[in-house]
């Protein structure tokens, strides 16, 4: 194997739960290639600063749906997607909990964020200014 090919594989072990793999491969890598140290640990903290991206797209997506974990209990999604969006509840739905679509995970845009914030907005005033009289 070439020094790429024992890198990747320390990629892919840096994200397995088994931590001791990817310290052995690790220890393995430096030893074998030790002319290469400093390609070794660019290619590192590349992985890092990846892993970095990864639990901050998660920690975003995680944001919108506990701030919505409520408004679900209370207002209908399948109204919210079709009146605001003019899409299915499943769209709505796919977005919120950020499932894998055509293989990428599902998010909100900007534009999107902008539309929930107003639906949002908008029926409180419907419920809030809606008064039943006998």
């Amino acid at each position: 194997m070439n020094l790429q090919a024992e890198l990747e594989k320390l990629n892919q072990y840096y994200f397995d739960t088994d931590q001791e793999k990817f310290q052995k491969q690790y220890l393995y890598v430096c030893e074998k290639y030790p002319n290469d140290k400093e390609q070794i640990d660019n290619y590192l903290a590349k992985i890092i600063d990846n892993s970095i991206e990864r639990v901050d797209d998660f920690i975003e997506a995680t944001k919108v749906k506990m701030q919505l974990m409520e408004v679900t209990e209370i207002v209908s999604l399948s109204y919210i997607a079709k009146n605001y969006f003019h899409k299915t509840r499943t769209w709505l739905y796919q977005k919120i909990n950020g499932n894998k679509v055509n293989g990428k995970e599902a998010s909100f845009t900007k534009e999107e964020i902008n539309t929930l914030n107003y639906a949002i907005q908008d029926i409180s005033k419907k419920l809030g200014s809606t008064v039943i009289s006998l």
